[in-house]
């Protein structure tokens, strides 16, 4: 198994020496293993794993936030550091895919000999349980923590006026870690640099956290003079925490993409940039429609604008406020969708209406599920989620912006141009 990786999950106590035949990972590959043995896999990541991945540690940071997504107290910032978050994790997923495939790929020959393929899927096997169970436990303890201390960030930010300073505090017991244990007691402004690359959690299985404290407890702390102050506290920091966790989770990402050795092998995944047909396998879109069968069809229910204000106002007597819009949740994938005034505006000016009966279809069985960039002249670059549905003449496709925000809902001019919308993060596909 791939040494730089098997150093770094080393060091959060992952068991790498573990032997099984009959593990509840091997599920994940043994679709795959045929096709790797036989080398027709070239940059495709493993589907199966990748969506696994992304589950489990979805649920972590879910499990970790402190407060539930999407209750009446969610806010856009809760919203933008979900999002930012679920984003950083599906590419994580995606790259960490990958490099098992390619070490499941290597791994067919020993010493330059073919192993028979009996051989070669206890090997298989054994690098799949390291990855799929072993790191992921790791990378969920991870998750837990980051969203624990991510939620506790927003929190430290609105409170900034009357709480000003923030403490490192360890976990305080024998199984604090040294390196760790510097770290202790260090109080600093909730705007000082320090916590912008040394807020916790600062490591594998790190179980610190901080304390909020206002300018008077600041001074009349006891030990006040003795204390680090910005620049000290850095170079303390630096010479304990690694590389891959000097970072603030509640205003970046959970995992580096420039630092972790799964980014390293995947450069589309650290762009989060992979494309529908080359990394995940799928079909172009052309051969979709060669199809019809698989098709959706219009309700078409929907026969003028009158119609459409009634249905409008059907959605937000059920999923909102009367004149205020709606909003619907997509729990599978986490992700909120805000029908606003304006939007329903935009589809009058643009006359979409006359299929909008299809809205809540687009949203709860789409086809494909996308987290992908959008340029233009107007805009410059956006990021959306895009749900996407095949229908008999061309897709549709729902825009939800990072915000949470529909931005729209509309028929695509031709069947080729989704294409542009393939390529990103997968979220989800029929």
């Amino acid at each position: 198994m791939s040494g730089a990786i098997a150093r770094l999950y080393a060091l959060a106590g992952c068991d790498l020496a573990i032997e099984t035949e009959n593990s509840g990972a091997d599920s994940l590959i043994e679709p795959y293993l045929e096709g790797i043995y036989s080398g027709e896999y070239g940059e495709e990541v493993l589907e199966k794993v990748y969506f696994h991945n992304a589950r489990v540690l979805l649920d972590g940071y879910e499990k970790g936030y402190g407060k539930r997504f999407f209750s009446s107290d969610w806010t856009v910032k809760d919203n933008n550091l979900l999002t930012r978050v679920q984003n950083n994790i599906f590419a994580f997923s995606g790259a960490k895919s990958y490099a098992e495939m390619k070490e499941l790929r290597d791994a067919v020959y020993e010493n330059g000999n073919r192993l028979s393929f009996a051989d070669y899927k206890r090997r298989a096997r054994k690098i799949n349980v390291a990855y799929n169970e072993n790191y992921l436990e790791a990378e969920r303890q991870v998750v837990i923590a980051s969203g624990t201390q991510g939620s506790r960030w927003l929190d430290i930010e609105e409170t900034a006026d009357e709480y000003p300073y923030l403490e490192y505090v360890t976990a305080n017991d024998e199984h604090v870690r040294e390196e760790h244990r510097r770290l202790h007691g260090i109080i600093l402004p909730v705007s000082d640099p320090f916590w912008n690359n040394y807020y916790p959690p600062n490591g594998w299985r790190c179980r610190c956290s901080t304390r909020k404290r206002t300018g008077r407890e600041y001074a009349g702390s006891r030990n006040r003079e003795a204390l680090p102050d910005s620049e000290q506290a850095q170079k303390i920091a630096g010479k304990v925490v690694a590389k891959p966790f000097r970072h603030n989770v509640g205003t970046t990402e959970v995992f580096d993409r420039d630092g972790h050795p799964y980014f390293k092998a995947n450069a589309g995944a650290r762009k989060m940039q992979l494309s529908a047909v080359k990394n995940y396998g799928m079909k172009p879109v052309k051969e979709i429609y060669l199809d019809t069968r698989n098709l959706s069809r219009y309700k078409g229910e929907i026969k003028n604008e009158s119609d459409f204000v009634d249905y409008w106002n059907i959605l937000e007597s059920h999923h909102g406020k009367p004149g205020e819009g709606f909003k619907l949740i997509d729990r599978e994938n986490k992700i909120s969708a805000t029908f606003d005034i304006d939007f329903k505006a935009k589809i009058l000016n643009r006359e979409r209406h006359s299929y909008f009966d299809e809205m809540i279809e687009v949203f709860t069985s789409p086809d494909e599920v996308w987290g992908t960039y959008n340029s233009s002249a107007q805009y410059g670059t956006e990021f959306f989620n895009v749900y996407v549905k095949y229908y008999e003449d061309r897709p549709i496709v729902l825009l939800v912006n990072e915000d949470g925000r529909v931005d729209s809902f509309y028929k695509l001019k031709t069947v080729e141009q989704v294409e542009q919308f393939r390529a990103g993060l997968l979220k989800q596909r029929k």
